[in-house]
């Protein structure tokens, strides 16, 4: 076994001089990290956790988060990345994910609480488990995946010798917390001798993440697509970024147009597609996108060594190159699998390959993604889409379900079809629902304090009925066009809007709410009558952490103001924006926001945010 925390800790002692992470308030060599990092695993162990106890970490990105992951490796204990952003009955049910012996609270000067255990810890008492991580569960509940010291020891070395990463190195620190992509985003540049370099907020709009990357001179960074067409598109046109060497995209699809334009920006970048589910641990493909991106997709190109991946047809045999089946990938060194319960539960199939001498065949365990697939003629692996209710928004993979059985649960609702559809960037999610439309308001309050942001619709379609099946069966197919259409008319009203705002002589004297309101409609994607409640919060009617960067965008572009980006998350409802875009624009009758209302605006965005960003991916 390859042990995550011994990689760190030749780093620290090999680079100890060197800064290990750097952001706007502090900087930390690599032996103030090892050595922070000992204080923590030696408060742990005075507290009796160790071996086969989980240990959650709580906070945001960032230096304390680092020290408190290798300490508590350190101590021999689980790592469990708890983002504080998410809603409590999230965090809640991650923590009863068992055995949690123990939280380290990285915004406390990692304070220690012990938790009471109920579970016996002997069904993690394996040092090669290395960290719990969440997705989404089909069940309604996330699910908990057991991560590998030595799969995640070999990947962190694969990336680091195959692109070259070492002490020339500065690269961005935009990933949250609660998901495994944290941990190539955060680890890879530190068993490096690089620099890890953290904003200082936890969102950037476009303009100013791009004035950090120059400023900090950032050669590499890890994002979803998503996000890449939020920069691009909220950004002022500007002089391309010579500096940014390495781009690594995971997550969603990668579209060549994406590409060619990120290349234009970043001139002497290399844009790489991972490509792997949490399941195999971290990305199992890689590609090399070339200079100028064929059209569409692109695809995810090879193996990782010590991995295979077989596309398969419903029989489970092998389909012939050129052929779609589903994606089957075969890691020496995958998660251990899902703990429930208090067990192990596996997600591994058997399926018999060709191999095995020649001609033969030989049987492997592989991880059935899901995803659907095909063998391009130069051996690489092209992604076509989903087998099933699973999607990815941001990076993050949803189960449809979960969000189902979460809005299934508001006695308001009789009945709820969920699904997804393409938005200005990214995936949104559309419920349609029997049930009481007055109740739509009270509906999105309860979800939202159940689902990360990310998992939220985007709009509620309310129907009378839901259209069945001659079998008594959901209609899906209608359902998902009532969605469409939906989603299409809405969008269509809101660009006959904007292209009647733009024609309207003396639009600059309308007031402030008016305009507001526009844009909230706009871009945040909620139903026209939620804003019946001007204390909505920008969240709650449809907005997620990647359209409140373009409403930043379009509210500085409509009231010809600058200011950053977190003055929105200050300010997340619809009155506290008015007001503060009010002050800012000096407009009559309008006061600019109390003390009070700031620290109200603190709070809710306490509430509000979520780790849906990826690099995540």
């Amino acid at each position: 076994m390859q042990a995550v925390d011994t990689l760190l800790k030749r780093a620290c002692e090999k680079f100890s001089d060197a800064t290990a992470i750097t952001s706007p308030t502090d900087s930390m060599s690599y032996s103030e990290l090892l050595a922070r990092a000992g204080d923590v695993a030696d408060d742990l162990r005075a507290r009796g956790v160790g071996r086969g106890d989980v240990v959650g970490i709580l906070g945001r990105r960032g230096a304390p988060a680092v020290v408190a992951v290798l300490g508590v490796w350190m101590s021999g204990a689980i790592v469990m990345l708890v983002d504080d952003a998410l809603p409590d009955v999230r965090r809640a049910t991650m923590l009863e994910t068992g055995p949690v012996r123990a939280t380290v609270d990285c915004a406390d000067g990692h304070r220690i609480d012990l938790r009471p255990v109920g579970a016996e810890s002997s069904v993690l008492d394996d040092e090669d488990y290395a960290y719990i991580a969440f997705t989404s569960g089909s069940t309604g509940k996330p699910k908990a995946i057991v991560g590998s010291h030595t799969g995640l020891s070999r990947f962190l070395e694969w990336q680091s010798g195959e692109f070259g990463i070492g002490p020339h190195d500065r690269f961005a620190h935009l990933t949250n917390l609660s998901f495994d992509v944290w941990f190539r985003d955060a680890l890879t540049p530190l068993i490096s001798g690089a620099t890890l370099c953290v904003p200082d907020e936890r969102h950037l709009d476009a303009d100013a993440v791009l004035a950090f990357l120059r400023e900090n001179e950032i050669t590499g960074f890890h994002l979803v697509p998503s996000l890449g067409k939020v920069w691009l598109a909220g950004s002022a046109p500007g002089e391309p970024i010579s500096g940014v060497r390495l781009s690594f995209f995971a997550g969603e699809p990668l579209d060549g147009a994406l590409v060619s334009a990120w290349q234009e920006l970043f001139p002497r970048c290399q844009v790489v597609n991972l490509y792997g589910p949490t399941e195999t641990t971290l990305a199992q493909h890689f590609y090399r996108v070339p200079r100028h991106p064929a059209a569409g997709i692109q695809p995810v190109g090879r193996n990782l060594p010590h991995s295979r991946s077989h596309v398969l047809d419903e029989n489970r045999k092998l389909c012939p190159d050129g052929t779609a089946g589903e994606i089957h990938i075969a890691a020496d060194h995958p998660s251990h699998g899902y703990l429930v319960d208090g067990r192990m539960v596996s997600p591994f199939v058997d399926v018999e390959v060709g191999g095995g001498g020649e001609g033969g065949r030989e049987r492997v365990v592989a991880y059935p993604t899901g995803d659907l697939g095909r063998r391009a003629p130069d051996g690489g692996l092209e992604i076509l889409g989903r087998a099933d209710d699973q999607i990815k928004i941001a990076g993050v993979r949803i189960e449809l379900q979960e969000v189902r059985s979460a809005i299934q649960a508001h006695p308001s609702v009789r009945d709820v079809f969920v699904c997804a559809q393409e938005d200005r960037f990214t995936k949104v999610i559309i419920a349609v629902v029997e049930g009481d439309a007055t109740a739509e308001r009270e509906l999105r309050d309860y979800v939202a304090g159940r689902l990360m942001s990310v998992m939220l619709p985007a709009a509620y379609l309310f129907l009378p009925e839901l259209p069945k099946l001659p079998n008594g069966k959901a209609d899906r197919k209608a359902l998902a066009e009532a969605a469409r259409v939906h989603l299409a008319e809405r969008a269509e009203r809101a660009e006959a809007e904007r292209a009647a705002a733009a024609r309207e002589p003396g639009r600059a004297a309308r007031p402030v709410a008016e305009r507001l309101e526009r844009i909230w409609l706009d871009v945040a994607g909620g139903a026209a009558g939620s804003l019946t409640d001007r204390e909505a919060n920008f969240f709650d009617v449809g907005g997620t952490s990647l359209t409140i960067v373009v409403l930043h965008a379009e509210l500085q572009r409509e009231f010809g103001v600058r200011f950053p980006l977190v003055r929105l998350f200050e300010h997340a409802s619809f009155n506290a924006q008015r007001r503060f875009l009010a002050s800012v624009t000096q407009e009559p009758r309008d006061r600019a926001p109390s003390a009070s209302a700031t620290t109200a605006g603190r709070a809710t965005r306490s509430r509000v945010l979520s780790t849906r960003r990826a690099r995540r991916g």
